[in-house]
């Protein structure tokens, strides 16, 4: 039988590599398998988010209808939650309606490792805070695999808002994991770095990186999550950081483009580069159904056949 530890998600931190690896395959293996994959018994999914989401809400709904089951959807600003509900009895309510399988997204990080400790459903953390983003890092990973076959020495550059991304954070992780070097380009006052470390470098200067990646990952600047007064200057940024077309023609002929989104078009990438042949950015949004169906799966506590 499944431990409860094993069908949680909360960190990518808490995977071994194989662990990983054994995910993606799952993941790959959903793309081809017959839907819905259960034809049998009621399952319900439980989705609360406190925080805006578009990729990733829909895409576990539509990793749920596709693997069979049935989903309880929650918005903060139409349920309790408004009222002075916790998150936590929230998880439990949903629970009692019968979900087994639990999606948090909150602005505290500690919000998904907390209902993973109290409740019996897996949980899934579809966005902690600034610090984890684990279904995104997977799906980012299974991109640049779906491209390369192997990230073993392959060098990943992911540019922008670093201080605030939990995106970065859990690419970071995942990459390292496959064998990747990873850069993070930044101005100084983005940057982090706590990050810093075995195979992980820190750049500020975008335009000497290039030349030597073989994918980039693009980052929105996070306006929701600092002071304006501590941000960066725009007109600065757009001239150092933007991916433009004059910029990709410095990069190897291979390199391939991405980005979590919301994209803002204009500022960190633009429209030429985000819609041109070498982003793979609309991969990435449709590699979101099959890896959460691999992780809403395993947060059952499914066997895998």
């Amino acid at each position: 039988m499944t431990s409860k530890a094993q069908r949680d998600l909360v960190e990518l931190s808490d995977l071994i590599p194989e662990a990983i690896r054994q995910i993606i395959e799952r993941a790959k293996w959903m793309r081809q398998c017959n839907i819905p994959l259960w034809t049998t018994g009621v399952r319900h999914v439980g989705l609360i988010f406190s925080e805006p989401s578009t990729r990733t809400s829909l895409s576990f709904v539509a990793a749920a209808h596709r693997l069979g089951a049935e989903v309880l959807e929650l918005r903060a600003e139409a349920s309790s939650l408004c009222k002075g509900e916790t998150l936590l009895d929230t998880a439990w309510t949903l629970e009692s309606l019968g979900a087994t399988a639990l999606v948090v997204r909150d602005a505290d990080p500690d919000t998904a490792p907390l209902l993973a400790q109290r409740c019996r459903a897996g949980v899934i953390n579809g966005g902690g805070g600034t610090r984890s983003h684990p279904s995104q890092g997977l799906l980012d990973a299974l991109t640049l695999i779906d491209e390369f076959g192997d990230l073993e020495g392959k060098v990943i550059g992911i540019v922008g808002d670093l201080l605030h991304s939990r995106v970065a954070r859990s690419d970071l992780v995942v990459l390292r994991a496959l064998g990747a070097k990873v850069v993070l380009v930044a101005p100084d006052r983005w940057q982090d770095t706590t990050l810093a470390g075995a195979g992980v470098e820190l750049e500020t200067d975008l335009e000497a990186v290039l030349p030597h990646l073989d994918a980039i990952q693009l980052l929105r600047i996070q306006h929701e999550r600092f002071d304006p007064l501590e941000g960066v200057d725009p007109q600065q940024y757009l001239q150092q950081y933007q991916l433009d077309q004059r910029r990709l023609e410095m990069t190897k002929r291979s390199l391939v483009v991405l980005h979590p989104g919301p994209m803002n078009r204009g500022v960190e990438i633009t429209s030429e580069v985000a819609d041109g042949t070498r982003s793979r950015i609309r991969q990435q949004v449709a590699n979101g159904v099959p890896m959460r169906m691999a992780l809403l799966e395993r947060a059952f506590g499914e066997g895998q056949g």
